[in-house]
């Protein structure tokens, strides 16, 4: 051997420490490059219905969505606030509404809530967000959309965990530019990451720039090999209803059937996917809702475009779900990835427009015209302001009663579908896990490493593990306050006190798990049980420190709607229930 060919022993240990460390280091760089943590994805939709979208009984054409749920899992006994900001607030905390600053919207604060703890109309400083937590635990953090928590610099996304964001920080406004939603708020309000606009991005529509701006954050993220929380809040379909031009006339003629058959179209639909019991039947149409067949010609057609508008935004949503989805896969992110697509609070019944010539003390009935057209001709348009209304509302929320800001299932019921890659048993519906919008965050942060400590939610690791069926299989209850709306539910039933006059100003009793439309009170068969239900709410109530407003949503509305009929009378007006095993 020739022993000149070798380095010296003093330079020969040199050179194996040196690429010890360097093969350290380099492991240390791999590890985190190959953190195999999951990326998370939450989607939201805001107002959408039950059953709009196809994976759960609407005509839509929602094939992204569909895909998801027949690759994933469709829940069916899932949870949401009756309005869109505290939903916000218990996926961002894990907590109830009324301990983390949203006890009431804040557009909505009663006079005796002011200034209480609980009530501030902002997300809470005093409890970490679920963006913080995954943070520290070294995930990146990514917000898109519709964000309605607060808009001062220390209640903005960036200021809540977020390290990149784009965001709406109002309620609602046009999907094309910044006019806002009303007299209150005549200007939209947006910002990204901590610097606010005066210009929107060119071509901006909110379903499209949300998921435009999502994707590029993702795609900044990639180099630095950490896992990513993504949050897409679409303001989608939440009115004014507006579709880019070539989407506007994708729905023609769809809906000249009207609501009433439609109804019982998705209805018969949803028992063939099993998404809803054999039992269901469909509550009687709301009192104030005229059949749609006695509607004149002109006022047909009227009704008909507006469900076309919403149905096309619907399916756009969709189209962007797609679009995300698409460059995941692409990306290589996806098989790493679970995607939780819901709706914040049920479909949207009320039309601000009626609603301001109806209350002229609240708002006034010419804002809209003088901000918007909202002539028959440009429905749907960028510059047009359009709301679809009660009677299609009911239809979204097939087969529940009611819809948004309502203690009934239409108010806070909604689709859930939970998507991986390796997820077993793929395409299920599970109609017994009783589950609710705070789980959420336990759930993420369990599956993340990261600390979930304070969170009122539960797990659903369990669950997604296959080892459990339900996550409240122990009798755990789910209980909510909405504008003086008061529910509470645990296993199959459920007791509802709904003010005047959407409801009867007393509790009601009823098999939610049979009998979802909510048709047939069982308070005087099972006074026990109703009895211990409201115990749990006033349990519920008093922990969470609920103080029903003295002033409400609701007031008022006795002396514009039709009288109600009486409780046995509240029927179907020709006397005769849809034929429930109708086809499409």
């Amino acid at each position: 051997m020739n022993f000149e060919l070798l380095v010296s022993k003093e330079a020969f240990i040199k050179r194996l420490l040196l690429a010890v460390f360097i093969c350290v280091i380099g492991l240390a760089q791999f590890a985190i490059a190959q953190d195999k943590r999951p990326n998370f994805v939450v989607i939201v939709a805001d107002d959408l219905g039950f059953s709009d979208i196809g994976a759960f009984g609407g005509e839509i054409r929602t094939p992204n969505l569909n895909r998801l749920a027949k690759e994933g899992h469709r829940y069916t006994e899932f949870y949401v606030g009756a309005t869109c900001s505290p939903t916000r607030a218990m996926l961002l905390t894990g907590i109830d509404n009324h301990r983390v600053g949203l006890g009431n919207m804040y557009e909505q604060t009663a006079p005796n809530q002011l200034d209480l703890e609980g009530y501030e109309g902002v997300l809470s400083t005093r409890v970490p967000t679920l963006p913080e937590r995954l943070k520290a635990a070294g995930y990146r953090t990514y917000m898109a959309g519709k964000w309605h928590l607060g808009h001062s610099p220390r209640h903005i996304p960036a200021a809540r965990g977020f390290d990149r964001s784009f965001s709406l920080l109002n309620a609602a406004g046009s999907h094309f530019d910044l006019t806002g939603a009303n007299e209150v708020s005549p200007k939209s309000e947006f910002v990204e990451n901590t610097k606010y606009l005066r210009r929107l991005p060119r071509g901006y529509y909110s379903s499209l720039t949300f998921t435009d701006k999502l994707e590029g954050y993702i795609e900044e993220g990639r180099k630095n090999g950490k896992p990513f929380f993504a949050y897409l809040s679409f303001q989608a379909p939440h009115d004014p209803l507006q579709v880019p031009k070539k989407w506007l006339w994708r729905y023609k003629g769809k809906y000249d059937m009207g609501w009433d058959k439609l109804r019982q179209q998705r209805l018969a639909r949803q028992k063939r996917l099993g998404v809803v019991p054999r039992t269901a039947k469909l509550p009687p149409r709301l009192w104030y809702i005229p059949e749609f067949d006695d509607l004149l010609g002109a006022a047909q057609v009227q009704q008909a475009r507006r469900m076309e508008v919403y149905a096309a935004m619907v399916e756009y949503l969709d189209f962007q779900v797609g679009e995300l989805m698409k460059y995941l896969e692409k990306s290589g992110q996806a098989d790493n990835t679970i995607v939780l697509f819901f709706s914040d609070n049920g479909p949207e019944g009320n039309d601000p427009i009626q609603n301001a010539k109806n209350r002229p003390a609240l708002s006034s009935s010419a804002w809209y015209p003088n901000n918007y057209r909202v002539d028959f001709s440009s429905y749907g348009r960028s510059y047009s302001y359009m709301a679809y209304g009660a009677p299609w509302a009911q239809v979204s929320a097939t087969p529940f009663k009611a819809y948004k800001g309502s203690g009934y299932e239409g108010g806070i019921r909604s689709p859930l579908i939970v998507w991986h890659k390796g997820i077993g048993d793929k395409g299920k519906v599970n109609r017994s896990a009783l589950m609710h919008v705070k789980d959420i965050a336990p759930t993420l942060t369990r599956l993340a490493g990261a600390n979930s400590k304070g969170m009122q939610g539960r797990s659903w690791v369990p669950l997604l593990q296959g080892k459990s069926s339900n996550p409240r299989s122990d009798g755990g209850i789910i209980a909510g306050q909405f504008f003086g709306a008061q529910y509470a539910r645990s296993g199959r039933y459920k007791v509802v006190w709904m003010p005047k006059p959407f409801g009867y100003d007393r509790w009601e009793l009823f098999d939610v798990s049979r009998d979802p439309g909510e048709t047939r009170d069982l308070s005087a068969s099972q006074p026990g049980r109703r009895a211990a239900l409201i115990n749990a709410y006033k349990k519920y109530a008093r922990a969470n420190n609920i103080v029903r407003p003295n002033r409400s949503f609701y007031d008022g509305l006795e002396q514009i709607l039709p009288p109600r009929p009486p409780v046995d009378d509240d029927r179907y007006p020709r006397g005769q229930e849809p034929n429930y095993a109708i086809t499409e």
